[in-house]
């Protein structure tokens, strides 16, 4: 029997990268069902596995801190205002966490895009980093929502089931931390007083 070769890419993947995906998929179900305390319970584990595995400006730690928040939040606890800080902060490191890192061409549906890749690989390399760099603004602006007390939703599974067969690299990195964050809800009971103001 013959394996697929793995690249070395894939071999920088580790068993913390993996371990936390799952708590953060764990986590995401547990808050789509409502069943706040085992969010809260992988929501703090994915957290512990992120600070002590990841790189202080890994936006995976910052999507750890914020969904560790809004757990806490969406339970009626006290969030120590550190945690939103910190998250904010990490955010807006990003960039510089990106900028080290190497992102894989990604194949293309046909040979009139592989052969446009081979041309021209500089302008796809670009365009996967501008994509990478737009997934880190929109998160940041979510975490930035949710801080300021945005109701939360979660992750839209979906979404997050679709890239986990993405390769293991750092833009698969990038898709977790943006697409596993709790996600900004309406508010509906200001949308509520509004509509009563109005009236």
């Amino acid at each position: 029997m013959c394996a697929a070769p793995i690249s070395a890419d894939e071999v920088a993947w580790t068993l913390a990268d993996a371990d936390w995906e799952r708590l953060q998929v764990e986590a995401a179900a547990a808050f789509a069902a409502h069943d706040l305390v085992a969010a809260a319970d992988s929501w703090a584990a994915a957290l512990r596995a992120a600070r002590a595995n990841f790189e202080t400006d890994d936006p995976r730690l910052a999507t750890s801190l914020a969904n560790y928040a809004t757990a806490l939040r969406q339970k009626g606890e006290p969030v120590p205002a550190r945690l939103w800080e910190e998250a904010l902060e990490i955010w807006g490191e990003a960039p510089a966490w990106l900028a080290r890192q190497r992102l894989l061409p990604r194949a293309r549906s046909s040979i009139f895009h592989l052969r446009l890749q081979a041309k021209h690989g500089g302008a796809y390399d670009a365009n996967v980093r501008r994509r990478a760099e737009t997934l880190l603004h929109a998160a940041r602006d979510a975490a930035a929502a949710l801080a300021a007390g945005a109701p939360a939703g979660a992750p839209d599974r979906a979404v997050f089931q679709a890239f986990r067969s993405a390769p293991r690299d750092a833009m698969r990195k990038v898709l977790a931390a943006a697409h596993l964050l709790a996600v900004p809800g309406p508010n509906h009971d200001a949308e509520a007083q509004a509509a009563q103001e109005g009236s």
